[in-house]
């Protein structure tokens, strides 16, 4: 059984890791540790912990504790994780592993030699759907890869004002989800390395709330990205297109399912039972568990990490592009 200390009491833990955790039998939740004491009871009693700290420090120093999920603001992810390293724990920490490209290079070099595991939280790239369309990208279903469209859009007062450390930095939207559509495209093709095009603007927040961009991976594939966090409702739709075909899923209303299209027909990938949608309504997303399976099989030294400290070191350098491109963008006026 895992033994694993939870750092950070707010909505993602509540939301869902909580409701994860529960779904993996190899997982129990020794600890918990947040700054506001009745955050922190609460969770400790919805985890059935029987350990409760005011104090990272404290949890970090627990002997009963092997490895940390960190799920506390992005802005103290960095000095966490390296804390976690310090203590000799594995850890799992909620993207960005950290907010810059040289922070993200430290987690890297502290982690040498180590022999402990540090996975970014990329919880889409578990989705069943996802998995189902890279194996049918793999076995040539579609032909040549060519093209890779994602759209992400997500609302934020679903999430409460408890939340709203989205919206107090300019590229909050950036950091938030765009880690998620390469994580997804590193899943299907290979990394993202090179940004074209980036452009944003500003509709609901005084900050950044939608953007579109134009990406090509290492091996060419081209990657259109368009996110949001001013929709009604929210999708996570993906395209992939071949020369022979396209796939269509979404992996946050329908996880389990998708559409295949060729030259020889259309065809459902998957489907989706009572039992998942209702699941889904409760924010029991599969792809939370598989995350939490992953960290399992990793720590036992069962399966090597889907994404490392380097993945993540790509990604930054791609998001701090990004973030470069917007930067000198005039617009960024609500449209």
């Amino acid at each position: 059984m895992l033994r694993l200390g939870i750092i950070g009491c707010g909505k993602v833990t509540t939301m869902f890791h909580l409701k994860s955790i529960k779904e993996v039998e190899d997982v129990t939740v020794t600890a918990v540790a947040d700054l506001n004491q009745k955050r922190m009871e609460n969770v400790r009693r919805k985890a059935g912990a029987l350990k409760g700290y005011t104090s990272p420090e404290e949890l970090l120093t627990d002997p009963d504790i092997e490895v940390v999920a960190i799920n506390t603001p992005p802005r103290f992810h960095e000095t966490l994780v390296l804390k976690a390293i310090e203590a000799g724990k594995h850890a799992l920490c909620e993207k960005p592993l950290a907010q810059t490209l040289e922070g993200c290079k430290r987690i890297g070099e502290a982690q040498t030699n180590t022999g402990l595991v540090v996975l970014p939280v990329h919880n889409y790239a578990f989705t069943p759907c996802l998995i189902t369309a890279r194996d049918l990208i793999e076995k040539g279903e579609i032909g040549a890869l060519q093209e890779i469209d994602v759209k992400f859009n997500n609302n934020l007062w679903s999430y409460g004002s408890k939340t709203d450390f989205r919206t107090k930095v300019a590229n909050g939207l950036v950091e938030d989800i765009l880690p998620h559509a390469l994580s997804v495209v590193q899943v299907l093709s290979d990394p993202v390395s090179e940004v074209a095009e980036a452009e944003g603007w500003m509709r609901k927040y005084q900050v950044l709330d939608n953007i579109r961009l134009i990406m090509a991976t290492g091996s060419g594939v081209t990657v259109r990205g368009e996110m949001n966090w001013t929709s009604l409702i929210p999708g996570f739709k993906v395209k992939v297109s071949g020369d022979e075909g396209t796939i269509h899923i979404d992996l946050m209303k329908a996880p389990q399912g998708g559409t295949v299209k060729t030259e020889r027909g259309s065809k459902r990938i998957g489907g989706m039972n009572l039992g998942q949608y209702l699941d889904l309504i409760l924010l029991k997303h599969p792809a939370f568990v598989g995350q939490y399976e992953h960290l399992v099989s990793t720590v036992r030294g069962d399966a090597e990490p889907l994404f490392t400290v380097d993945d993540e070191i790509l990604m930054m350098d791609v998001l701090e592009d990004v973030v470069r491109i917007l930067s000198n963008d005039e617009k960024g006026e609500k449209k």
